[in-house]
């Protein structure tokens, strides 16, 4: 059974799943630790886009979105799309992001 996206997100928007929310965020939590868990550099390349997960030390940084920069044995780099914090680093030219090395469980697919 193949249930789209839109469908899912149309039945919590509109109240239809309110029941089942707890369940449902339950499964959600369930299954992204295991990918989580199972994740390698492998599973990232330079470009892609990322977004840190709650599993993140630095709170600030929790929702945010980078880019991979470079790729480590266990680790990536990524550069902050909207730089903040000790990751901003101001040139002449304006604020740049820092490269960031993360271990890959922090951050998820974006």
């Amino acid at each position: 059974m193949t249930v789209s996206i839109e469908a899912v997100r149309a039945a919590i928007e509109s109240g239809e799943l309110d029941k089942d929310l707890g369940t449902l965020s339950t499964l959600v939590t369930t299954r992204l630790d295991s990918i989580r868990a199972t994740k390698s550099t492998t599973d990232f390349g330079i470009g892609d886009k990322v977004r840190f997960n709650s599993h993140c030390g630095t709170r600030y940084l929790v929702g945010e979105t980078a880019r991979v920069t470079g790729l480590k044995r266990t680790k990536i780099v990524v550069q902050l799309d909207k730089p903040q914090g000790r990751f901003a680093r101001y040139t002449p030219s304006g604020v740049e992001s820092a490269n960031i090395t993360v271990p890959i469980s922090i951050v998820d697919p974006a």
